[in-house]
């Protein structure tokens, strides 16, 4: 699964590069935010992604070090953080077999998992991929936690643009099942 995954968003990014000359995708070595299995809260704020406004999310989400994915469209260039210090990451991705997790950030193995898009309160979904984020000033199980704001509703991908998500369609998530607005993205499946 690890390697199909990462071989899939490798190939994704060849096909969208064959549109564009600016690679979208690229990978980072370094801090950043891994939301993949956190769940996001919903406030009363919005968010501009690509122009398109969202529904604002909030997630906490461990600090990683190591290799991961950006998106070159949202950031630039990820080595700069969001706002220039050590006190901000972004949120990136890789793939883990296992993370430190709410409530109490102890290192628990991932689960993939698929979920349909709903119209209640928390079934709904949250984008936190290339998103910035601010670092919490106190570890917990001594694990560097980040708070991250991203949209909700919104796919990770594609890359190139802000797409909105609907209720019925399914997204992809490590987070728990029972988690309001699960981290995470629609994969679009191709039909005959």
């Amino acid at each position: 699964m690890k390697k199909t995954l990462l071989i899939a968003l490798m190939l994704l990014s060849l096909v969208e590069n064959s549109f564009s000359q600016q690679k979208a995708l690229k990978i980072y070595n370094g801090k950043f935010a891994f939301c993949g299995a956190s769940g996001a809260e919903r406030t009363k704020d919005t968010i501009i992604v690509q122009g398109k406004k969202f529904i604002l999310g909030v997630s906490i989400c461990p600090v990683m070090e190591g290799p991961s994915i950006a998106n070159t469209m949202l950031v630039g260039n990820p080595y700069i953080t969001p706002d220039g210090t050590d006190k901000t990451v972004w949120s990136f991705f890789w793939y883990y077999d296992s993370v430190p997790q709410a409530p109490t950030w102890k290192t628990l193995p991932t689960v993939n998992r698929s979920f349909v898009v709903t119209r209640s309160p928390g079934g709904g979904m949250s984008n936190m991929f290339c998103m910035p984020c601010q670092v919490l000033p106190k570890k917990v199980n001594g694990v560097t936690l980040a708070k991250c704001f991203g949209p909700i509703n919104e796919a990770a991908i594609p890359l190139r643009r802000a797409m909105r998500v609907f209720p019925g369609e399914t997204s992809v998530t490590q987070a728990p099942i029972g988690a309001p607005y699960p981290v995470g993205t629609i994969i679009s499946v191709y039909k005959k």
